[in-house]
């Protein structure tokens, strides 16, 4: 009798341990899944995280463009705030881009616009104004500054700024090679860089 006893009291002190120890795997893990998260905003929707590119790993080169060519890897980061440089090369050389405006309920709503750099135009009649603006040929980034590397339309980008009724609702760039790279989010609408117009040379 007395070694059932001993049995059933080693097989409790033997489940209490796993028990124990499973605990603090799950909080371990746990533990872990949190500290991953670090979510900010690059520039773009507002309505959900956005990813910022990674930082090439030539150090100073400012370019972020991976060396296959392709767009730049992105990664979860801190939210940095850039100014923008057009440089010499591409200073003064564009005048337009061409818009296509997607209406998500209605396809043959949608539309190709161009528009002059520096000016706005409205969605439709939904209260939503875009302003476009300045266009970089060779889009890149470095820790102070979006730029362009020349005037060669190797990554061209356009900044967009989206308001809805008086509130911007998105500030970021539309890639023509990369359309749903940091696109911008709405229930309603899309667009994508489609064109890229030079100011003409007499």
């Amino acid at each position: 009798m007395r070694f059932i006893k001993y049995i059933i009291v080693l097989a409790l002190v033997f489940m209490v341990g796993c028990t124990y120890e499973s605990k603090e795997d799950i909080a371990g893990l746990k533990e872990t899944d949190i500290s991953k998260l670090n979510v900010s905003q690059f520039e773009g929707s507002r309505s959900k995280p956005i990813q910022q590119v990674e930082a090439s790993s030539e150090k100073g080169s400012g370019n972020y463009d991976a060396p296959d060519g392709s767009h730049p890897n992105v990664r979860e980061g801190v939210k940095v705030q850039r100014a923008i440089v057009v440089p010499e090369e591409a200073e003064g050389k564009w005048k337009a881009v061409k818009l296509l405006i997607k209406n998500k309920k209605d396809k043959e709503r949608n539309e190709m616009k161009t528009i002059t750099l520096g000016s706005s135009f409205e969605l439709e009649d939904s209260g939503i104004r875009v302003t476009v603006g300045p266009f970089l040929p060779n889009f890149v980034m470095s820790q102070k500054a979006y730029t362009s590397g020349g005037n060669e339309l190797t990554n061209p980008a356009v900044q967009l700024v989206v308001e809805q009724n008086g509130k911007t609702i998105y500030t970021g760039w539309a890639f023509a090679k990369y359309p749903t790279m940091y696109a911008f989010e709405h229930e309603d609408f899309a667009l994508q860089l489609m064109d890229y117009i030079p100011i003409d040379v007499s």
